[in-house]
């Protein structure tokens, strides 16, 4: 321990690091139990490994304040569901859904663009204007949220439930 560290100080990083830690192992035991719900048969040792956690967590005192589920949600390696799951579980259904239809609804204006452009560069290449041009014109002008398409999605997408991305 370094002179200049008051034993103040010293409690108080160790407190953090056992609540850093307490809340690694809350991650994982949520992993795992996500994993056990998923699969038919998770094993006897995915189970005692399961059990323990909880046991080791339910002696623990934590802040859980001191290191957010947030801050753990790596750029390199956060899945769909991870990202929905953390969505989930800190926004109201209503608020999800909109800040879905919001990504979603801009997905779709830009399909819609590049369906107008297929059908721009169509007519260009044949010289005159082509029912099929058209009709791509048309159908991107209907499902365009800037031309009363949408909302996209119209329900909640829940990742890995309802054939969502995992």
């Amino acid at each position: 321990m370094p002179s200049s560290q008051t034993p103040e100080r010293e409690i108080e990083r160790l407190r953090i690091e056992r609540d850093e830690l307490a809340a690694a192992a809350k991650r994982v035991s949520v992993q795992l139990q996500h994993f056990m719900d998923d699969t038919t048969d998770p094993g006897t040792e995915a189970l005692a490994a399961q059990y323990e956690l909880t046991r080791l967590l339910s002696l623990l005192s934590v802040d859980t304040s001191a290191i957010d589920e947030a801050q753990y949600l790596s750029r390199f390696s956060v899945t769909p569901s991870e990202v929905h799951r953390f969505l989930s579980t800190h926004l109201a259904e209503d608020v999800h859904l909109r800040y879905q239809q919001a990504i979603g609804n801009r997905a779709v204006e830009e399909a819609a663009k590049d369906l107008r452009m297929a059908g721009a560069k169509l007519d260009a290449t044949l010289g005159a204007s082509t029912e099929t041009a058209s009709t791509m014109r048309r159908n991107a002008d209907q499902i365009d949220p800037i031309k009363d398409g949408g909302p996209y999605p119209s329900q909640l997408i829940r990742f890995g439930e309802q054939g969502g991305a995992a």
